[in-house]
């Protein structure tokens, strides 16, 4: 794996909030998506990995958990940059 992905030791759900407070300017690989009800944004996730600077091979390594562990495990995931600028590419239930 790449040295610049760090694996979440511990990984608990987070609601979208916590997720920005904790992870601000990193990227992040992050599954098991719960939406709004109105499904327009997320309401949190469970945060896998995280990293900088490194977007392309999040998408991989999330491409290769899904080959290894399956759909039902990494049912409803992203790659998302959390900053000040939405760059977030989204994948429910695929990798593009």
């Amino acid at each position: 794996m790449d040295k610049r992905i760090i694996k979440v030791e511990a990984p608990t759900y987070l609601t979208e909030d916590e997720i920005r407070e904790k992870y601000w300017e990193k990227q992040v690989l992050i599954t098991n998506i719960q939406e709004t009800p109105d499904h327009s944004r997320m309401h949190g996730g469970i945060v896998r990995y995280y990293a900088t600077n490194s977007m392309k091979e999040l998408w991989e390594l999330l491409a290769y958990l899904r080959d290894t562990e399956g759909n039902d495990f990494i049912e409803c995931c992203t790659v998302e940059y959390i900053g000040p600028v939405y760059l977030n590419l989204y994948a429910k239930g695929g990798v593009s």
